[in-house]
């Protein structure tokens, strides 16, 4: 297959924050002001229960109804993909068939969780959650977090074996790895999980936009990143990006995702 199947995966991509009160319930009331302010930044898209949004914490009841209200909140305004990684294929599977009927137009999935697995049992995993949603489906290349570091070639044969792989969410500082799926694969979406990146991956032609945390607090300066760099303002993409570094560097210099959710408390959500 060499069309690309998610032509409006590109740009950048909110990896949405699921907020909860005291009693650890989830607000969904703070979902719907957060969706709003990163849609007046001009975000292209929203990325639902994923890691960011503590998806793999989530009861599979609190999955299914931040996507419904994310589906009612966006009202198509721009696209919307969901996270379906589970502890299990079967649950995963689930979670693909609901959100192939409330709005997604992809889903995306780690591999198989908690033991290390290997090439084989990330195909069977991929291949039988793509089957229940009927949807492009996303790889999450996220070593670091699931110890399972696939080579270049094994993404790449990965992505030829596995029905309708549309993207990679890129988790992974290895740009050269990057280029060589660009290379091999152009019609798969290449989307940096490291923010950082992004700059340098769109001079490379390697990467097609970002997914991640950093977007949930600072949408604005990435997707001012994004527009100037295409706008050939790369000096403006460069100062902006030099700006949004320092916000980086601070958050690395904690618990990642309490760091991202200490930004957000900072800004009202």
């Amino acid at each position: 297959m060499n069309e690309t199947l998610h032509p409006e995966m590109r740009g950048v991509i909110v990896a949405t924050p699921t907020p909860f009160d005291a009693d650890g319930q989830v607000v969904c009331d703070a979902i719907g002001r957060h969706l709003d302010a990163c849609l007046e930044a001009g975000v292209h898209g929203f990325w639902i229960n994923g890691c960011t949004g503590m998806g793999p914490y989530l009861s599979r009841e609190e999955r299914f109804r931040t996507l419904e209200f994310a589906e009612q909140h966006i009202a198509g305004r721009v696209p919307m993909w969901v996270h379906v990684g589970a502890m299990t294929t079967t649950e995963s599977c689930e979670l693909a068939e609901h959100a192939a009927t409330h709005g997604a137009v992809g889903v995306s999935t780690l591999p198989p969780l908690f033991y290390v697995t290997h090439l084989e049992r990330v195909v069977e995993h991929m291949t039988a959650i793509q089957a229940a949603a009927e949807l492009p489906i996303t790889y999450y290349h996220v070593p670091y977090v699931t110890k399972l570091e696939l080579t270049a070639d094994q993404l790449i044969e990965m992505c030829q074996r596995v029905p309708h792989v549309a993207a990679i969410k890129y988790s992974d500082h290895n740009l050269h790895k990057a280029n060589l799926i660009r290379q091999a694969l152009p019609h798969v979406r290449i989307m940096t999980g490291m923010e950082e990146e992004l700059l340098a991956g769109l001079a490379l032609g390697c990467l097609d936009g970002t997914v991640g945390a950093s977007q949930t607090f600072a949408p604005g300066p990435l997707v001012e990143i994004y527009n100037a760099y295409l706008a050939g303002d790369i000096a403006r993409a460069r100062d902006v990006h030099g700006q949004f570094a320092r916000l980086i560097d601070i958050q690395e210099q904690f618990d990642f995702t309490a760091a991202t959710y200490a930004y957000l408390n900072l800004l009202g959500f």
